[in-house]
């Protein structure tokens, strides 16, 4: 779109009218910001209502008037929602609130992380083995989970900070504790622990409080839009944010808007990408 000025003239201007273009700029630019951000939303409801109606198929709950017992089902569990409301979920409007959420994978008997993010499995009992198959007696109590996705250690950030440069993993006597993930992940994989709230969805979306378990994979490769690991030029210890790429630049954005959005430069080492996580209750 031609504005009717040369780049001549704008630098010939006062001061004042060179801010004057440059907010014409930027809100030129604004719309398409915009309209992104509802993509992703958007998207993210699709994928919610399709999880939750599949849930509600598979314990057979009628799909006609199935707002209404969904409502019904709800009140019994102390969680009072409108039909209003239900149909948003059903309809991919919107996605439930975490007092929801939970009463609804406790009713369906699913995962919360596989209805709220579509992280591993539906059920626990598909991440486990039967104790048949395991070599455990039918007497015992003893549950085997899968081995395939792999166990990692739990780290500290410090630690992940070093171990984005060394040639080898940290040793596994190092580690927190060992823990299984819930999606397939390289022997390279480990696991953190989330601190502060710089990831945490003040909204609608995908959410990483203080405290979620996060499963990351240095092998894997990574793109704008991925959750990752970054260990910063000013600090041996490893961040957690999203990678963007943008005009050719790269930058490390936290989800949270109070935070603010670090440039990456030739000093900055990505370390791995978040394939998954966990939130504990």
């Amino acid at each position: 779109m031609a504005l009717g000025y040369s780049a001549g003239s704008n630098i010939a201007r006062s001061n004042n009218q060179l801010l004057v273009d440059i907010k014409c700029q930027l809100t030129f630019v604004q719309p398409s910001c915009n309209y992104q951000l509802m993509v992703d939303k958007n998207d993210l409801r699709a994928a919610f209502s399709s999880r939750l109606q599949e849930a509600l198929d598979d314990a057979g709950v009628r799909t006609r008037g199935r707002g209404v017992d969904v409502h019904k089902q709800l009140k019994l569990m102390g969680v009072f929602k409108t039909t209003q409301a239900i149909s948003k979920w059903l309809n991919a409007e919107a996605i439930a609130e975490a007092d929801s959420m939970h009463a609804l994978c406790s009713w369906l008997g699913i995962r919360r992380e596989w209805l709220e993010y579509g992280v591993g499995p539906k059920t626990s009992a598909e991440m486990c083995v039967d104790s048949s198959d395991s070599g455990i007696g039918s007497g015992s109590n003893v549950i085997t989970l899968h081995t395939t996705s792999g166990k990692v250690p739990l780290i500290s950030w410090v630690q992940a900070g070093a171990w984005c440069e060394a040639s080898s993993n940290v040793g596994s006597d190092s580690a927190e504790s060992w823990l299984s993930c819930p999606v397939p992940i390289s022997s390279s994989g480990y696991a953190l622990k989330v601190r502060g709230d710089s990831m945490t969805n003040p909204g609608l979306g995908r959410s990483y409080p203080a405290g979620c378990i996060i499963f990351v994979d240095p092998e894997v490769e990574v793109h704008t839009g991925d959750r990752v690991i970054a260990r910063l030029d000013r600090t041996n210890e490893a961040t957690f944010k999203v990678f963007v790429e943008d005009a050719g630049q790269q930058f490390l954005k936290p989800i949270n808007p109070q935070y603010p959005i670090i440039q990456i430069t030739e000093e900055t080492h990505i370390c791995g990408k978040v394939i998954g996580s966990f939130i504990p209750e």
